[in-house]
């Protein structure tokens, strides 16, 4: 692409910054908040349709052939097609347009958590980071490029997609990738700027899991739990205690976890992230009675290299072996349930897009391109899954995303889009 070509493709840009921020307000407006995360189900109903029908006049009037496409009743996907002249790679835009809800309302400056109150420097609002922004900026990069002249021969893809924050993904991203809206390569346009870090190129996410582990105790009266603890008593003829119990694979979790920050590594990582986190423990009836039950709540951040299936079988043998120790448990072992998970997501730092976005993201921001993991999970192994190469990159301050005051700086907006730009006239090809 020559310098003239880029020169007008970045002066475009900030021509469009106005246009660009207001309609950033305007989808921040719309309370998308995930309906499945039992928010307010009158304020969220159908928002994200809302969101992904306001963004579709936006991308018709700009030529790409849209579809809103549904898997549940008022929770439509936009998805869209632009397409190149012939003999170019395909590239595709993905993020999410639900949000999480805002927290306490109270604790949000301006005009609450959706105002899309615009100021010198940001806009605010719930899902400026996480992510309308990165969304807005690609349908903008296009805009530069055709405000521009200039003609791509390969064809862009937009899939603005319902669920993320659930992992929703059969609804969402992956439903959109089957129903045919699929490229040569992707960028997931998660927010990945830090404080001095500004524009980093995800290359891999860790996993997430969570399990319960139900405890079985064997109920009584406090009166008689000398009976249950004493040598020579009639132990568990009389009571178990299940929060006794359940300490014991408490503490043989917790040992597995300190092994971890040995056997669990990644160059991509630091050192002790990957964890097995006792989030939630409830246990017995009464003050004065031997607990009969106990539950242990666990969330699991495994490393790229190990599927689900594995972290799973170790955890689960974890437990299995400390049973083995102890008679109660031995007979009565407990039950564990996996209520969620999230894959894990890596591709290699020299595949060809991760080369080209990170071009484009030297010759806007100089000091951004490093290539990192991301802290958090997203989208993109659903992307990968489906046989698309894909990258994470978007504008936003990560430390901002979910939080009370959640709001993204316009100048990366602007920079967001020219590298989109970049990255769509070197990718696809222009005549």
């Amino acid at each position: 692409m020559e310098n003239e070509m880029r020169r007008k493709i970045l002066h475009n840009v900030d021509d469009l910054k106005d246009e660009m921020i207001q309609v950033l307000s305007e989808l921040v407006r719309i309370e998308s908040v995930t309906p499945k995360l039992e928010w307010d189900a009158v304020r969220s109903e159908g928002k994200e349709s809302r969101v992904n029908r306001r963004m579709k006049e936006i991308m018709e009037s700009m030529g790409v052939e849209c579809e809103l496409f549904a898997k549940e009743k008022n929770r439509e996907n936009l998805c869209g097609r632009y397409k190149g002249s012939g003999g170019g790679a395909s590239l595709m835009f993905t993020g999410h347009v639900d949000v999480v809800p805002p927290g306490d309302e109270s604790g949000w400056t301006d005009a609450g958590p959706f105002s899309g109150h615009v100021d010198d420097t940001y806009v605010h609002g719930r899902g400026t980071v996480d992510m309308k922004g990165g969304n807005t900026a690609a349908v903008f990069a296009l805009k530069a490029i055709q405000k521009a002249g200039i003609r791509l021969k390969g064809d862009v893809i937009f899939n603005h997609v319902v669920g993320e924050e659930v992992k929703d993904n059969l609804v969402g991203t992956t439903a959109c990738i089957e129903y045919g809206y699929r490229a040569d390569a992707a960028v997931v346009c998660e927010p990945s700027c830090g404080d001095d870090r500004p524009f980093q190129i995800h290359t891999c996410t860790g996993g997430v899991a969570e399990f319960r582990v139900a405890v079985k105790g064997k109920g009584c009266h406090i009166g008689v739990r000398k009976e249950v603890i004493r040598d020579g008593g009639l132990g568990s003829q009389v009571g178990v205690n299940a929060i006794d119990k359940g300490f014991i694979i408490y503490n043989a979790v917790r040992e597995l976890e300190r092994q971890w920050g040995q056997t669990k590594r990644h160059d991509m990582f630091e050192p002790g992230q990957f964890v097995i986190n006792d989030g939630i423990v409830q246990g017995g009836i009464a003050k004065s009675t031997v607990a009969p039950e106990m539950t242990l709540d666990y969330a699991v951040l495994f490393p790229p290299q190990n599927t689900f299936e594995e972290i799973k079988e170790e955890i689960e043998k974890c437990i299995y072996n400390a049973c083995q120790n102890d008679p109660w448990l031995r007979e009565n072992p407990p039950e564990i349930t996996w209520l969620f998970d999230w894959p894990a997501f890596e591709v290699g730092q020299d595949i060809p897009i991760a080369k080209t976005v990170q071009k484009a993201v030297r010759e806007v921001v100089p000091e951004g391109g490093e290539m990192t993991s991301m802290k958090a999970v997203c989208d993109a192994p659903f992307v990968t899954e489906q046989g698309i190469p894909a990258v994470i990159l978007g504008p936003g301050n990560f430390k901002y995303a979910h939080t009370e005051g959640e709001k993204i700086e316009i100048q990366r907006m602007v920079e967001a889009a020219k590298i989109y730009a970049l990255a769509m006239a070197e990718w696809c090809q222009t005549e």
